[in-house]
């Protein structure tokens, strides 16, 4: 395809309408991941971007949209849980404990996420 129409998208009878330009910020790695996956589709990195937004909202069903309500009640139950054990382990005087689990957990969540642990963090 050419450039121009490319940049360039027919509406209506024979009229056409320009596309402006907006920037997004992808780390070096993530832009990497899409113009791989656009080159393989014969597309451009902004033309696969794009496409995959535009299909996005015209999925009605998206992931995000039907995850979003399951986050949001998974988050309530474990922030309650957790506050029941932190207020329960605290009365009965078990800090040293809550501190090594929350270590514990801060080094699993730098693993998982793939960042360097933090000095103390429990990370093995």
């Amino acid at each position: 395809m050419d450039s121009e129409i490319r940049e360039a998208e027919a509406i209506g009878a024979g009229k056409i309408e320009k596309r402006n330009p907006h920037s997004i910020r992808f780390l070096d790695g993530e832009w990497d991941r899409i113009e791989a996956h656009a080159d393989a589709r014969g597309l451009t990195g902004p033309e696969f971007v794009r496409f995959a937004a535009l299909a996005a909202l015209a999925d009605e069903g998206a992931a995000g949209d039907r995850l979003a309500p399951l986050i949001e009640t998974t988050f309530r139950a474990a922030h309650i849980m957790v506050t029941k054990m932190r207020t329960d382990m605290l009365d009965e005087d078990r800090e040293d404990e809550l501190e090594e689990l929350i270590e514990g957990a801060r080094g699993q969540q730098d693993k998982l996420l793939g960042r360097e642990p933090a000095e103390g963090s429990g990370g093995d």
